[in-house]
Order: structure tokens, then sequence, then C-alpha cells
């Protein structure tokens, strides 16, 4: 081996193929390399010539030390040999890149959902190191990588890179020594100072990790490591909120949590920080799919917690509330209770078990969907007041607009964003309810505000596609397509890509392709639009989107499947009834109400009949799937509840 040239091209121990670099630290190299005894890809990390027998007794470290773990959050040693006096080992290749592949998050369920499965398998993966008695020391996004089984190009996270690890005695021995090792923008205050690293260390690091993952920026930033290290120890790190407005708060704190000054402060252990992530990812399912309209501010119409067997469903109870409940209303929920506006100008809290908890007045009918804010409730009517109040009715504030309110508020940090009849899309401060800023959109707004990548997208009934600054309400771009009145829905196509789906009035269905640029949602400039789906028929109803699959419903009836990426034809199903609700997927199931009270529920993937009945009454707001059961409001007024009864205990 020469060791003034690079490694490629060498072949080792008559095995190992090595092929391109993939990084260098100050003691190896790490290089793709082919395995011809088993014919795989493998990594290789080969020490360089030289070391001072120090550095090369560290890398020997490493390699007994990962020797030692077994977890599949943990990169696995392979083979290890030397060759003209330089140490290698084989591990996995890795091609699903750092873990900042999973960020900064966006305002999308799913995205969230794999953030927050792979915060807490990597918790478990440092419990498992911490439980043997060692401290890696060194957490990085470089040294957290995905392993590529994923649908966006990265998978599970795996720890490596356990250079700077040391047993708990070892450590001790490097605290008294007064060396200071780690990477600074992750490193724990007590670290920084070398008074001493724990357990409790690599949970700091592993937060300013993941903080950097869900912001796109570490808490620290500044002009030299000193700098640096110095806020580590001294500052308190931004709320990630105020970085990322799309972070629910239940993340926040855990964040915040782990980035405490004193390691008392933080999660006693990886398990349980693993324990405080799966609490976390529960709340936000929670608070995004359920309490807000259409699966959170994606407007997917994806909602979890669907019953597991959709054709033992019966209906359980109903409750008689005041007035109509009419289009574009929505059945929404949080916590074991549900809301649903009324005509007569009520909005209706409602437990799951059908019992009537409160009756919110407003001025004028509540046609607007309503959507839940911690322990309040978001709701606009008629009259053009926008308010939030206590769930025991107690008005927290309110805001009135010039026209009516149309679409469903929508929390965007310190903001509650609302569409109103006369076209304006307001923001108000969500503690204080003042107007903070103003979009005028080209004509009247019945649809719902779209949100990701920091812009607010709305759609117009004079065909305009708008989007804001999210932040400010400055104009970031707008483009003319055709009369809309159902609210779009988001999909994320990869990591900064997604479609947003716009149903427009006369039938067809577009899926505009946009990019993050410039720190917004812009439309793809290649490829402004990826297809145009025509219904031939009137469009009230959202669009549905889970995974690769479109539904789409049209007034007359006719519910069709469709692909994400191209717009083909999966199936079609006629229904009886015209459809104003919007249809809501939920597992494997499309679950599609009617005008003329047909409740179906089809497959996701045939769009076969799974479940059906039929009411004397008909529907037009959306219904909640939630908690594993189905809510519906029909137009009279009645509110029900099927849930899933095996007819042996009924």
């Amino acid at each position: 081996m020469d060791s003034d040239s690079g490694m490629g091209g060498t072949l080792l121990a008559e095995r190992y193929e090595v092929g391109e670099l993939l990084g260098e630290g100050g003691s190896a190299q790490v290089y793709r390399a082919l395995d011809r005894q088993l014919d795989r890809s493998v990594a290789i990390k080969i020490v360089h010539p030289h070391l001072p027998p120090s550095d090369r007794e560290r890398f020997s470290r490493e390699i007994r030390t990962l020797a030692r773990l077994s977890h599949p959050g943990i990169v696995t040693v392979y083979d290890l040999g030397e060759q003209a006096g330089r140490i290698y080992f084989t591990m996995p290749l890795l091609s699903g890149g750092p873990i900042t592949a999973l960020g900064p998050l966006e305002d999308d369920p799913l995205q969230l959902g794999r953030f927050l499965t792979a915060a807490t398998f990597v918790a478990r993966a440092l419990h498992h190191v911490h439980a043997a008695g060692l401290i890696h020391r060194d957490l990085t996004p470089g040294n957290i990588l995905l392993d590529g089984t994923g649908d966006d190009g990265g998978g599970m996270p795996r720890i490596m890179d356990f250079g700077l690890v040391a047993l708990t005695e070892y450590s001790r021995h490097l605290t008294r020594s007064g060396v200071t090792l780690g990477t600074p923008q992750y490193m724990a205050p007590e670290q920084a100072r070398g008074v001493g690293v724990s357990h409790s260390s690599d949970l700091y690091a592993l937060g300013a990790v993941l903080y950097r993952v869900a912001c796109g920026s570490p808490p620290f930033v500044g002009d030299s490591d000193q700098s640096v290290l110095y806020q580590h120890v001294y500052d308190a790190p931004p709320d990630p909120r105020e970085l990322n407005p799309a972070i629910p708060d239940g993340l926040a704190q855990v964040l915040l949590g782990l980035l405490s000054k004193k390691p008392q402060g933080r999660p006693v252990s990886g398990e349980a920080l693993a324990q405080q992530f799966e609490q976390a990812r529960r709340d936000a399912w929670e608070s995004g799919s359920r309490s807000q309209y259409r699966g959170g501010r994606g407007r997917s119409g994806e909602q979890p917690g669907g019953p597991l067997s959709p054709e033992r469903l019966k209906p359980v109870w109903s409750a008689a509330l005041p007035g109509e409940i009419t289009w574009p209303s929505a059945v929404t929920g949080q916590d074991g209770l549900l809301a649903v506006g009324t005509r007569r100008g009520h909005l209706m809290l409602v437990s799951s078990s059908g019992a009537v908890q409160h009756s919110l007045t407003a001025g004028d009918e509540v046609t607007a969907p309503a959507a839940f804010q911690g322990r309040s409730v978001l709701y606009g009517a008629m009259d053009g007041v926008l308010r939030r109040s206590t769930l025991d009715g107690r008005v927290m504030w309110s805001h009135k607009t010039r026209a009516e309110i149309t679409g469903a508020p929508t929390r965007w940090g310190h903001l509650v964003l609302a569409t109103s009849r006369d076209g304006h899309l307001h923001a108000v401060n969500a503690q204080s309810g003042e107007l903070e800023w103003a979009y005028r959109a080209a004509g009247p707004i019945a649809a719902s505000p779209v949100i990701w990548g920091g812009a607010a997208l709305i759609a117009d009934e004079e065909g305009w596609v708008h989007a804001a600054d999210a932040q400010s309400g400055a104009q970031l771009w707008r483009v003319q397509l055709q009369t809309v009145h159902a609210t779009p829905a988001l999909a994320r196509l990869g990591r900064g890509q997604a479609a947003l789906l716009i149903p427009t009035w006369p039938g067809e269905v577009h899926a505009l392709h946009l990019q993050m640029q410039g720190g917004h949602a812009q439309p793809n400039p290649q490829e402004p639009l990826l297809w145009t789906y025509d219904l031939e028929d009137e469009i009230w109803a959202a669009p549905a989107v889970s995974g690769e699959t479109v539904i789409l419903a049209g007034w007359g009836g006719r519910v069709r499947a469709v692909t994400l990426r191209g717009g083909d034809d999966l199936w079609n199903r006629q229904l009886t009834g015209r459809i104003t609700a919007s249809p809501v997927i939920s597992g494997q199931y499309v679950y599609v109400a009617t005008e003329a009270g047909e409740l179906h529920v089809l497959s996701l993937s045939t769009g076969q009949n799974v479940w059906r009945i039929h009411e004397p009454v008909g529907v037009q707001a959306t219904p909640l799937v939630s908690g594993g059961g189905l809510y519906v409001a029909f137009m009279d007024g009645t509110l029900k509840a099927y849930l899933p009864i095996d007819e042996r205990n009924a």
C-alpha cells in the first residue's frame, strides 16, 4: 500500500476491492469497498499511516468497542485485519446519509412520524451503549447514519464512529487530565468545561443533533469553536419553534429538556428519552391529525386511529345538536372531545360517549371547521369573527374581520391563520388575537389554508393559487388555474419536494410540483405541474392522499384513486349520492359520506366496499375517524358514532 496516495484500487487481504473515498477523519479514512468473498458492498475504515501509538490504540479500542455491542441501532464490525502496518475493519455500507436527511421538519405528519420513530430508535441504541458501561463522547450528525431502507432515501439510524468512546474509568482519567474531546456544536456544557462527562453528556449531544435535524441548524452557532462552547456553557438555546414553527410543542419540550445546562435536568437514560419521544409522537398525532381539519396543516385527509375492523362498525350513539350542519363543516376531535359547528350559531363540544359538554356561541352560522389548540378551541363564524375559547366556553379573545370566516383556523408558530369570504388570509396573534398581517387574494376564498415550507398556500374562487410567507404575509408567488371551492391537499414527495393537489370546481385536479428554495416553497421551474386529472364533474370535496395513492371524489358520486406521481388510474367506484363531504383515509381504508345518507368504507388498494350503511339524512360535513371509531355529522344536526361491535357481544 502506498502511504502517500489514496487507497482506491487497492486489494486488501485478497478480498476487499477498495473503491471511492467516503470520508476522512484525523485518524482514519473510510472507503466504499467490494467484498469479493460475499459479493457485497461494505464500508472499510483504514487507519492513517505513521500514527503515534496513542492514536493507533484509540483506533483499536474503537474496533473492540464496536465488537462488544450488538444492537440494530449500532454499526457492527464485519471483519478486522492489518496490512502493511495499517489496521482496517469493515462494516455495513450505510446509504441513507446522515440523520439530517430526516429534516428540517415540515408540515407533514408522516415526516414527523419518521423523525420521531428514528429519534426513539437512536435513543434506545444509546441506552444500549450506556448499559455496556460506555460513553460515546462525540455524537454528531455524521456519526448517526441512516441505513437507506426508508421511502425517502433515509431509513433507521445507526450510531457509528466510536473513536472517542471511553470506558467509564478511562473517561474519568481523561477528565482528570484536562482533556476535552468532541465536536463543539454538539458538546455538553460539562464536557466543554472539562469537568467530567457521563451518560447525560451523550444525551445532551443527541439533543443538539436532533435539534439540528428538526430546525435545520444547531442550537448554537458562532464565529469560532470558543464562541460556540461558551454558548453551550452559559446561554439558553433558542426555542426550536422560533426557528421552525412546524415543530410540535411536545417535541420542542423534549429537545429543550435534553439541552438542559445541568445533567440532572435531562432525561435519566436513553430509555427514558425514548419514552418521551413516544409520548411526543402520540401528542403530535392527536393534535396534528385529529384536532385540525383534514389531518393538520398539510390537509392530507389522512387520520390515524381508525377501526382495525371497519366491517364490524355499528351505530352506538347519536346526539341531537341545535341547527343544521352543512358544507364546509367538519368534525374535529381531541382527547375524547368532538367539535362541530351548526348553522344556528353554535360550536358544539361533545364527548366521545355522546354527551354534550358545552355549547360555544357565535353571532352567526358556524360552518368553518374548528381547530383545537391545547385546552382551547379556535373557530370562526359567518359574522366574520374569529374566536379562541377555553373548552368550558370562556372567550379568550375575538378578532373581527370584514366578511364571513370560511376556512379552518390554523396555528403556525405564534400565529393563527384563517381565510374570509372577502378574499383575505388573516394572521392574528395566538395569545392576544391582534392582527399581525393580512394577505389579499384575487377573489373570494372558501378553502382552508395549507402550510408547507414556511408558505401559506391558498386557492381562491377566481382561480388563483397564492403562496404567502407564513410569518410576514409577503407574497411569494401565485399561479392561475381554475375556480377552487374545496381545500387543496399536500403530499410529500421526498426531501424538499411536495405536490399540492388542487381540486378545481369545473372538475380538473392539478398536482402542482413544489420544492424548497430560499427557505420557502416554490413551484418547480422545470416541472411546475406533475399532472392534471379531469373528473368531468364538479368538485366540492377535498382530495385525500396516503403514501402513493390519491383519492378524488366528484359531486356526481364517483370516487377515483390515482397515483401520486403520475395521476394514473388505480380504481374508480360510483356511489349513489352526491359527494360534498371530503373523503378521509385511515390505515388501509377510505371513508366516504354522501348527501343521500350513504356511509361507505372502501379498500384503499382496490376500491372494494368493506362496509356500507344507508341513513335517512344526508351528509355534507367531513367525518372524523379517530379512536377506533367513525363520527359523522348529518345535515339535520345529528352527530352519530359508529364503533366496531362484535355481534356476539352486542
